[in-house]
């Protein structure tokens, strides 16, 4: 992971470099949303390919009931083998690899994880933001003596969330972890050093506070931390939450096609319950993390909702020729089926007993005979 790490945090670095030359005005949040765009670009092949597989196996799933289905009930080794080879030969025939739609799922993870990383101490990878805190650790280790003990309170819960410990004696370690305090704690911290060193601090904290300050938020703080002096900090994990409902929504809308198509084998998608029950776990799930991190991992998976939402539009345009075109060929092989397993009659002549009635035999004993009838056989083709 710290390669992943290393090399997003790169990155995010690079990013943050440009925009503060365009100013340094709520910098780290338009570097994140910049950085989540950069993100997302990268991951759109997994994404596409991810896709392209799930929609594919959705289209063929009335071929694969099929299979299933004459071998249902069929436990021996023979058969099982003799199902394997059918439906591994379907997938070849239409160039679907069934562990595709797993693979980037399962490459996405340590990058997601990467990410995550990155956004959840990005002074350690954003180099001017580094030295501001290395500044304000400097500045507070040279003018107040008693810093340690001031900083103790916050200690145990940072080095617990981090999992990390700190020597605040090192001015670098220090800003690492100064870089974790929320709003309220500066103000508790400031209010308690000597008054006659509080501008020094605060002159200290002038451009970090710029590059941190976003919509009116520190992008460093939590919403729930914020909702006793700003309970409008609650739109936040609301908007994450609302955003990843929609971005899931759109996603069961594009599947739905390949979800109707698999539903005419006669069985519903196996998958479409499980993706309405993702959709409303998930926006909750996302919505309860959102309130309780820094807005900045908040402002992260909206934005990334939002791309996604767009890039979702993309990929739709990019596999509709895929589906136009396995469509064609899934619905001429599947009339030709019906064509040669159609059942015709014709009308062939039989010959059939018939008896007298009594009252037309005199004397003599009842006789048998035929005739000839015209009857319609089934014949399959």
């Amino acid at each position: 992971m710290g390669i992943i790490n290393n090399i997003f945090g790169a990155i995010l670095n690079v990013i943050f470099e440009g925009v503060i030359m365009i100013g340094p005005v709520a910098a780290l949040a338009i570097s994140i949303i910049i950085f989540t765009l950069v993100a997302r670009i990268l991951l759109t092949p997994l994404q596409l390919s991810s896709q392209r597989t799930s929609r594919g196996m959705s289209k063929i799933q009335p071929e694969l009931n099929k299979i299933q289905e004459k071998y249902k009930g069929k436990t021996d080794q023979e058969s099982q083998l003799k199902q394997t080879q059918e439906m591994q030969a379907l997938y070849k025939k239409y160039k679907i690899n069934p562990f595709a739609g797993c693979l980037p799922l399962i490459i996405q993870f340590p990058l997601i994880m990467g990410l995550f990383n990155v956004l959840r101490a990005p002074v350690n990878y954003i180099k001017a933001l580094g030295a501001e805190y290395n500044n304000i650790a400097t500045t507070i280790i040279d003018n107040v003596t008693n810093y340690q003990e001031l900083l103790q309170p916050y200690q145990s819960t940072i080095e617990a969330s981090t999992r990390l410990k700190y020597d605040l004696v090192n001015d670098t370690s220090l800003g690492q972890f100064l870089s974790h305090l929320t709003t309220g704690q500066w103000k508790e911290f400031i209010s308690n050093v000597d008054p006659s060193v509080v501008q020094t601090i605060t002159t200290a904290m002038e451009k970090k506070n710029e590059f941190e300050t976003f919509l009116g938020f520190s992008v460093v703080d939590t919403p729930s931390g914020l909702m006793s002096t700003q309970w409008w900090a609650i739109l936040i994990p609301i908007i994450a939450g609302a955003s990843t409902y929609i971005f899931t929504k759109l996603t069961m809308q594009s599947n739905g096609q390949a979800q109707t198509a698999a539903a005419k084998g006669g069985q519903s998608n196996p998958g479409d319950s499980m993706m309405k029950t993702m959709n409303i776990v998930m926006p909750i799930m996302t919505g309860a993390f959102a309130y309780t991190m820094p807005i900045g991992l908040a402002l992260y998976w909206i934005a990334g909702n939002v791309i996604m939402l767009i890039q979702q539009k993309i990929v739709n345009k990019m596999l509709e020729k895929q589906d136009a075109k396995l469509d064609a060929l899934l619905e001429k092989e599947r009339e030709e089926a019906r064509k040669n397993n159609k059942i015709t009659t014709k009308k062939v002549m039989k010959k059939v007993p018939i008896e007298k009635k009594p009252e037309e035999v005199v004397n003599e004993a009842p006789k048998t005979y035929t005739k000839k009838v015209i009857k319609k056989v089934p014949v399959q083709k």
